[in-house]
């Protein structure tokens, strides 16, 4: 079957509630499932995708940081303070302009990161292994491509 870039300009509002209803759905199911095998992470949530970006990303500054969590910088700011605190992350300033703060991941803070995500990463297994690989590529295609519209609004 050809596949076509045609955008889907015209989706039904009821197509548009269930993708609504899907998104938070299984955010929360997923969440709910990895608290059975870890019900007391050290890092979950907002810190926990901080230091997945820092881990994929390399350095950011802390402005970028809170442009693609979604938040505004005072609360980037508290999660940056709290992760520097407990070694998770470390905070330098721009050899140009001390006054811009550069965020990276420490060792530590890559060793909690893989702990974190290993039952995250075993539930996605477990789900995944009941699709076509094929399925499972396009899914990832899809949330990418969704992920990198939403980042964009906010520019």
């Amino acid at each position: 079957m050809p596949t076509s870039s045609k955008r889907a300009g015209s989706v039904s509002d009821e197509l548009l509630d269930e993708l609504s209803a899907n998104v938070i759905m299984l955010g929360r199911l997923f969440v709910a499932q990895c608290e059975r095998v870890d019900p007391a992470p050290v890092v979950d949530g907002p810190r926990l995708l901080m230091l997945r970006i820092l881990s994929e990303a390399g350095e950011r500054r802390a402005g970028e940081l809170a442009r693609l969590l979604g938040i505004k910088a005072p609360a980037t700011s508290s999660l940056i303070e709290s992760l520097e605190r407990e070694g998770l992350v470390l905070r330098s300033h721009d050899e140009h302009d001390r006054r811009v703060a550069i965020i990276s991941i420490t060792d530590e803070g890559a060793r909690v990161l893989r702990d974190a995500t290993a039952p995250q990463r075993e539930l996605a297994r477990r789900l995944m292994s009941s699709l076509p690989a094929e399925d499972v590529a396009t899914l990832i295609r899809i949330q990418r491509s969704l992920v990198a519209a939403m980042t964009d609004m906010d520019r």
